[in-house]
């Protein structure tokens, strides 16, 4: 893992946390800011570390996980580009609760601790951005519990499926891409790589899903709604 000054702060505009910034603001943050490159399989933090600031995903992937005793672990979320780490930490002044691993070679920018807590007094847009954030984490993590507690295996499956088509997708089908491993995949969703397997055979021999790989074509969009709705 290498860690770099950040380049000049227009830079910054080129992520979605930053948007709506004047220069003055971005002046400031950018003093506290480094670029990281990381590649495949590297910890960023694990859990119980101190949180040092943001880190934002510009480009690849990063898992946030529970760790067991044994070794294990259960996957609670994957962020992509544009995506924040547990920024909760900060506001907390609390150790990371959870620890974060690159799935492929990441590019992060890291925003100090302390530049962050500044600006917050400064910048009204800066906040609301991290309320944004913090709200949008929430709601995803509700919508996961959720998932566990009140929907089968087959359910969260199909869920996750249809989560992931495109707004526009069309009623006869479309194709999904897995973003990682189906052992991944299954961790997030708090299944077992051969209970998640096992599901995913169901539906391709229900006529379902057809899958090839990590892409999964979903030819009937309204019979896996249904399914899901108990319709079917």
């Amino acid at each position: 893992m290498t860690t770099t000054q950040m380049p000049p702060a227009n830079r910054l505009l080129e992520l979605p946390f930053f948007r709506g910034l004047d220069g003055a603001a971005l002046a400031r943050l950018s003093a506290g800011v480094n670029e990281v490159s990381a590649g495949s399989d590297t910890v960023l933090y694990r859990r119980g570390e101190a949180c040092r600031g943001l880190y934002i995903v510009v480009s690849g992937q990063v898992k946030l996980a529970l760790e067991t005793p044994q070794g294990g672990e259960k996957i609670v979320e994957l962020v992509g580009p544009g995506g924040c780490l547990d920024e909760s930490s900060i506001f907390l002044d609390r150790p990371h609760v959870l620890t974060a691993e690159t799935l492929t070679d990441t590019q992060l920018v890291t925003v100090a601790k302390a530049t962050v807590l500044a600006e917050l007094e400064h910048t009204p847009e800066f906040t609301r951005n991290i309320v944004a954030s913090l709200s949008h984490r929430l709601q995803h993590l509700i919508g996961a519990l959720e998932d566990c507690m009140l929907r089968s295996g087959t359910e969260r499956v199909i869920g996750y499926l249809l989560n992931r088509l495109p707004v526009d997708a069309a009623e006869g089908g479309d194709m999904v891409t897995l973003p990682a491993k189906k052992g991944i995949i299954a961790s997030q969703l708090n299944l077992t790589h051969e209970h998640f397997s096992r599901i995913l055979r169901d539906l391709v021999t229900s006529g379902l899903i057809e899958v090839d790989g990590r892409n999964v074509r979903l030819p009937d969009v309204g019979r896996l709604h249904a399914r899901l709705n108990g319709v079917a």
